[in-house]
């Protein structure tokens, strides 16, 4: 199944029901403030999933976004005790999504450095 079918449907769950998201990630505080969060991620992965263009020759750089947004989970997890869990759990998928970019790019028969 490509990426970008997983990032829509990922950020479509995000948007429709962020209460049932941070239930599912222990410690993590219930408020309004989260929930907005959580719906904010949602629609940039809605976004990014329908901009997205996996034949494009810079394929590889789609992923940057996704980097970027694991590193910044990864040093929230690291700071706060209350957002470890929902922010590691942010990093894993945003990490698998950045991985998914680079591969795709290889598996096109180019290296994902080279700019196709």
């Amino acid at each position: 199944m490509p990426a970008s079918i997983v990032r829509v449907a990922w950020g479509a769950v995000l948007v429709a029901f962020p209460g049932s998201v941070l239930r599912r990630c222990p410690r993590t505080p219930q408020t309004r403030a989260a929930s907005s969060v959580v719906r904010l991620l949602g629609a940039r992965q809605l976004v990014q999933g329908l901009v997205a263009n996996p034949r494009s020759r810079h394929a590889a750089w789609q992923g940057v976004p996704d980097a970027l947004h694991a590193a910044s989970m990864a040093g929230l997890a690291l700071r706060s005790d209350r957002w470890r869990t929902a922010a590691l759990a942010d990093a894993v998928i945003a990490s698998l999504f950045a991985v998914s970019a680079l591969r795709g790019r290889d598996r096109r028969g180019g290296r994902a450095d080279a700019g196709g």
